[in-house]
């Protein structure tokens, strides 16, 4: 995750970052092993969330920790995990974005991304790998002290 002022979908620094965008181009290129992708990117930016130390961050690294550890067990109602997961973080992060531009934008897409998901499941591949892609930009850019 980003500093505090920035938690969005458990991604955070340059690491964090590169990990989002490598795996939403992957997922893209390959979509047959979105779930197992999907399932370690979440693994992934769980520990990274919990190590990023604000209750917030904890609280989001644990949620993706979990619903990461479920999807590698049970891959085949990965649609319907994933878009209850995006639904919870667009909302976390909306309420914990103290009404900050990008974080509220991003939380606004996860929550968008995550109803799409519920509603029409056929097309997680693509909304997984976008919001990837767009976390890893984000935090990237955030690193380098874009934005």
């Amino acid at each position: 995750m980003f500093a505090i002022s920035l938690p969005s979908f458990a991604v955070s620094g340059l690491i964090g970052g590169i990990i989002a965008l490598i795996f939403g181009i992957l997922i893209l290129i390959f979509p047959r092993i979105l779930n197992y992708l999907v399932g370690i990117a979440l693994i992934l930016f769980g520990i990274l969330g919990i190590l990023g130390g604000s209750p917030l961050l904890i609280i989001l690294g644990i949620l993706s920790l979990i619903f990461g550890i479920v999807v590698m067990i049970f891959p085949r109602i990965l649609n319907y995990l994933l878009g209850a997961y995006l639904i919870i973080v667009g909302l976390v992060t909306i309420l914990g974005s103290g009404f900050a531009l990008v974080p509220l934008i991003s939380g606004i897409i996860l929550l968008v991304f995550g109803i799409l998901i519920m509603i029409f499941p056929a097309i997680i591949n693509i909304l997984i790998g976008i919001a990837l892609i767009i976390q890893g930009a984000i935090a990237i850019g955030h690193y380098f002290g874009w934005f």
